[in-house]
């Protein structure tokens, strides 16, 4: 059996606000073991990077959390976070420091955390940078973000996030505002990272597409909860939980008729403020009844683990 690296149990995260507490996770739990790639996925506002910064201990200094965050069996602490545990934000143009070249903003983790001199942080950033396949490694070292393509940007925050070699890497919609042809560089790129090191990756997304390319095991997020977990083989082609099923029909397929109708998924998402009773998707779902109304069903284990009183059997 796999080391088991980063553990979540039972995290939930609220927000004091004047009518109510806003509920953004709610009992969320992952084990993540050495070596696997878990895909999160569900609409904005289903809790995913709410989940992962409460884990980093990113949240705001007002954000109640509720929980437990061990890595390696111990309490995760301050000092692991960049060292053992690294996180890429979906933005690096307001990720980056803009006024500081690229050089310095990877120089600086690995100053901190491994305390290498001036020119030992320049050669080892230099070296992080042609690992990431950024070209022209050796100049870009003094560039500026606003110098770099949107590509080589999130190349750079992978470089960052790779400096001090951690066993998990966390990437909160790496792929986000990125041209397909440069989404797939990027998501090979950190594949071959994974593979080469060892890592463990969580990787936050919309696109079912991506979860498909890379990930071994994959979690549904709905209402700031989980509702559905599996392996990715399992999940993506007989989903049990109807949101699942739901997001899965609303991907557009190559097959599709050129003038056939877009499926979509009725209504909208719950705010975290206002989230209904029971089962979160029960005023969007089909198969909702009463008990569905009335009390949210515990995650049961089966063909993939899934929280619904009515899951979907057929395939």
């Amino acid at each position: 059996m796999k080391e088991s690296l980063l553990e979540i149990d039972h995290l939930s995260v609220r927000y004091p606000a004047p009518g109510g507490d806003i509920a953004a996770v709610n009992d969320f739990s992952l084990n993540l073991v050495a070596g696997e790639c878990v895909g999160i996925v569900g609409e904005s506002g289903a809790g995913k990077s709410q989940a992962l910064l409460a884990a980093m201990g990113l949240l705001p200094r007002h954000a109640r959390v509720a929980g437990s965050i061990r890595y390696g069996g111990a309490p995760f602490t301050r000092e692991l976070r960049g060292r053992r545990v690294a996180m890429i934000f979906q933005d690096p143009m307001t990720s980056l420091t803009p006024h500081l070249r690229v050089g310095a903003q990877i120089a600086e983790s690995l100053t901190h955390h491994l305390r290498l001199s001036g020119a030992a942080a320049r050669a080892r950033a230099l070296e992080l940078l042609r690992q990431v396949q950024v070209t022209d490694a050796e100049r870009r070292l003094d560039q500026y973000p606003h110098e770099l393509s949107g590509g080589m940007r999130q190349r750079v925050m992978i470089a960052i996030a790779l400096a001090c070699n951690p066993e998990v890497l966390i990437a909160d919609e790496p792929t986000t505002a990125l041209d397909v042809t440069v989404q797939a560089q990027i998501l090979a790129l950190l594949a071959g990272l994974k593979r080469e090191r060892g890592m463990a990756v969580v990787i936050v997304t919309h696109d079912l597409g991506v979860v498909a390319g890379v990930a071994d095991r994959v979690l549904v997020m709905y209402g700031g909860r989980l509702v559905e977990s599996g392996a990715v083989a399992d999940l993506l082609t007989t989903p049990r939980h109807p949101y699942s099923r739901a997001l899965l029909r609303s991907m557009p397929r190559i097959d599709d008729p050129l003038d056939g109708p877009l499926h979509t998924i009725a209504g909208q998402p719950p705010s975290p403020a206002r989230l209904p009773t029971g089962c979160a998707f029960h005023p969007r779902c089909e198969r909702a009844s009463d008990v569905c109304r009335s009390r949210f069903p515990a995650l049961a284990a089966g063909r993939t683990d899934v929280a619904c009183h009515h899951p979907v059997e057929d395939a």
